[in-house]
């Protein structure tokens, strides 16, 4: 069964597939911090299971790979040196490439909480390289 986003196992299987995305591994070299990625306003089946409504995963991001990957019911709790927030539907709209991971951060659907957006955009082709992907691991509604 294929893992649907967000949950533990999507996450699980995003970072492995960035691990393996040759691709990734040349465009993200250089960026060495985590970010953690958080999802809010929730439709209602996702509310029930994560009531805090802002589950997240932290992406230990290095180099152009993926070392590894902690799940958060609630990201709230959750800290790294990059944090990256976004209502679902608008996760949604990126990871289907509705919209760039660029132009969402500049039109601010995606929001960067914490972290520099200069080194963010300094790795624009990496970030579009992870939604790419991202399509791949699947399991997105909407």
């Amino acid at each position: 069964m294929q893992p649907v986003f967000p949950s533990p196992e999507w996450a699980e299987a995003y970072c492995r597939a960035l691990s393996s995305s040759e691709e990734y591994r040349r465009l993200g070299r250089g960026w060495v911090w985590p970010i953690l990625f958080v999802a809010t306003d929730l439709p209602e089946d996702l509310r029930s299971l994560y009531p805090s409504n802002s589950p997240g995963f932290i992406l230990d991001l290095y180099n152009g790979e993926c070392r590894s990957v902690r799940f958060y019911d609630d990201a709230s709790k959750a800290d790294a040196p990059f944090i990256i927030v976004a209502r679902y539907a608008d996760w949604v709209d990126v990871i289907a490439g509705r919209e760039s991971p660029v132009s969402a951060l500049v039109r601010r659907k995606l929001v960067l909480k914490k972290g520099d957006m200069a080194a963010v955009l300094r790795y624009a082709s990496a970030a579009i390289e992870m939604v790419k992907v991202a399509q791949r691991v699947g399991g997105v509604r909407g």
